[in-house]
């Protein structure tokens, strides 16, 4: 298999996918130079990226089968950045916004940042942020829906560190700023480290608009006693009937909301389990309703009766599948929603439950327009504003 000349990638983030990838890249394209990024904001964090440069081996499990041995880990940007054709961004999408004035200085002209599971709009927010530090370089950026495994770590000591890959989505979503490179990017990822991976998206908003948030807000939220009593329970098969018709109702104000820009193609979640899972969509006869996709033995989540937890649920509230579903996925489509006149009641209530929970005001705290660049008449007009994106941003 080909690298097709790209001979240096940086994964920044040093967590389950940051880990599982940059091992899983090494492993299979050892001919590409992998560096590792992970800041280091305080003493837990720099004790970890003492504890990996020390080991320096990532072991996978899984799906994967193997070791690998990262070229660099670093937590200077500069060491990270300079002279990587692809720089994939694995970390949580509130964050994205902080790496993009850090890695602003050291961009070059033709590097692309590839960022998993961005939310609403990370490219967006990422572009206008290295713009605002001065960055002129021609970079792309590109985005999917979510990340591309079910991973988690199941070790991570002084003696090993170990990535578990559980399964592998067949089909991502992909899109790209500026969105005529979409092509380009999509025929150099294919040709190397993502073989036939992505379907490509037009609209450049699109990738994002995707990542449904229902699973992780309204599990999380719903499951909330649970999670306070500290229960030790699987998260997606504690969904009930319930709460997949809730998640089924935030589809459709997400979706009507892309409808209302012009973007048709936009998946429920029901549509998210069958393309990247293979979760049938009926019986045959009539459709399945998205409880019973969730509870197929097919998905990553299922474990038998009795056996070992694969999706634990998190220990605490505050947590990802809370804050960063939010502020990075929740609180920007009702802004969207806003400038065009769509009632999303069920994201506002989402919106008013974390910000009551983790006693924060997401309302202001989470992404905005103004953050991504764009106005309320870009929105309401986005056929027109998009045309903006098509060759710079």
């Amino acid at each position: 298999m080909s690298n097709n000349n790209v001979e240096q990638i940086t994964v920044f983030g040093a967590g389950n996918a940051g880990i599982a990838e940059a091992a899983r890249i090494k492993l299979q394209f050892p001919e590409i130079r992998v560096i590792v990024y992970n800041r280091t904001s305080d003493e837990k964090s720099a004790v970890k990226l003492c504890m990996l440069q020390y080991l320096k081996v990532f072991h996978l499990s899984g799906i994967y089968q193997g070791e690998a041995k990262s070229d660099v880990i670093t937590s200077r940007v500069d060491d990270a950045v300079v002279g990587s054709q692809i720089i994939i961004i694995t970390t949580t999408a509130n964050a994205h916004g902080f790496i993009a004035s850090q890695m602003a200085p050291y961009l070059s002209n033709g590097q692309i940042i590839f960022v998993f599971s961005g939310g609403i709009d990370s490219k967006f927010l990422m572009a206008k942020r290295i713009r605002e530090q001065g960055c002129t370089a021609d970079v792309i950026f590109a985005d999917t829906d979510t990340f591309i495994y079910a991973t988690k770590i199941i070790e991570l000591s002084e003696k090993r560190i170990e990535a578990f890959v559980k399964v592998k989505k067949r089909k991502l979503y992909l899109s790209a700023l500026p969105s005529e490179r979409m092509p380009y990017v999509l025929d150099l990822l294919h040709k190397t480290i993502y073989p036939d991976q992505f379907i490509g998206c037009h609209d450049p908003l699109q990738a994002g608009i995707n990542d449904g948030p229902g699973l992780h807000a309204v599990g999380i939220i719903m499951q909330r006693r649970r999670i306070e009593a500290h229960e030790e329970f699987n998260f997606y098969l504690g969904l009930t009937e319930e709460m997949t018709e809730m998640i089924e109702e935030l589809d459709r104000e997400r979706i009507s909301v892309a409808h209302a820009m012009g973007i048709r193609d936009c998946p429920s979640t029901r549509d998210f389990l069958h393309t990247a899972y293979g979760i049938a969509l009926s019986d045959g006869e009539n459709k399945r309703p998205l409880f019973d996709m969730v509870h197929d033995e097919g998905t990553p989540y299922y474990n038998p009766p009795g056996g070992p937890i694969r999706s634990p649920s998190p220990t605490s509230m505050n947590h990802r599948y809370l804050y960063e579903e939010v502020m990075t996925r929740v609180v920007p489509l009702y802004y969207m929603a806003k400038a065009l006149g769509v009632g999303t009641p069920l994201h506002d209530r989402i919106i008013e439950e974390a910000s009551k929970i983790l006693n924060r005001d997401y309302f202001k705290e989470g992404r905005n327009l103004d953050d991504l660049g764009l106005s309320p008449q870009d929105i309401l007009n986005w056929k027109t504003a998009k045309k903006r994106f098509e060759r710079s941003f």
